[in-house]
């Protein structure tokens, strides 16, 4: 992609663009906008298409409202408690959680890292990739994806921001994907208002009932990709 430099006081070339320069409007401050035409698209001159992937520092499942939502750390579950969970699997395992509640997860990421890479920059996709270890039924199920802000790379207690935020579908057990997350969650992230995503089931549906892996499983771990220009 072209861009534009100017000549600093040293004599230097100094590139114009990734958030360094800024134009009044007549009421504020704005990043400027220049096109040139390549014969085919217009190109901005003056930002630049990033895609970075922040990788989970940690994740946990937990117990449903039932049992205060506390962590997995807590009582015998039968997955490991870095495994995020979502929903209910009684009676055939987790058969403490019973009928009625739905289990969590929360992932964590280092918030003050993506909000370094983000500043000033216009987000064009977010997305979150899982991979679900376990599901209720052997051709997969419905995952619900939510939002937390929690401080810290690890709480004893489920919270949730923003539930349902974004729900499809994995098509079998040991599968993964990238999600799209609605943009609004890169803006979160980036303006300081989120710092992870949730998994909560809604019921006791097989259907909704998935075991994703967590941050300790190397490659399968969850980690955001976002894309943005700046």
């Amino acid at each position: 992609m072209p861009f534009v430099k100017y000549r600093g006081a040293n004599g230097e070339w100094i590139k114009l663009g990734g958030g360094n320069v800024r134009v009044s409007n007549g009421h504020t401050w704005i990043p400027p906008r220049a096109r040139i035409w390549n014969g085919h698209e217009w190109l901005n001159l003056l930002e630049e298409r990033h895609v970075d992937v922040f990788n989970a520092v940690n994740s946990g499942g937990y117990w449903s409202e039932k049992h205060g939502n506390i962590s997995h750390n807590h009582y015998n579950s039968l997955w490991a408690p870095n495994h995020p969970l979502q929903g209910n699997y009684t009676p055939h395992h987790d058969y403490w959680e019973s009928r009625g509640g739905s289990e969590g997860g929360m992932i964590y990421f280092d918030d003050q890292d993506i909000r370094n890479h983000l500043a000033g920059a216009r987000i064009e996709k977010t997305e979150i990739f899982l991979y679900a270890q376990h599901t209720g039924y052997y051709n997969g199920g419905e995952y619900v994806l939510g939002t937390h802000n929690f401080r810290g790379s690890w709480s004893d207690v489920f919270q949730e921001v923003n539930h349902g935020v974004a729900r499809g579908r994995f098509y079998g057990r040991n599968q993964s994907q990238w999600i799209t997350l609605p943009n609004w969650v890169g803006d979160n992230l980036r303006d300081n208002k989120l710092s992870g995503i949730t998994t909560k089931g809604e019921g006791q549906s097989l259907w909704q009932y998935i075991v994703y892996a967590g941050s300790a499983q190397g490659w399968k771990a969850p980690k955001l990709r976002i894309t943005y220009w700046k």
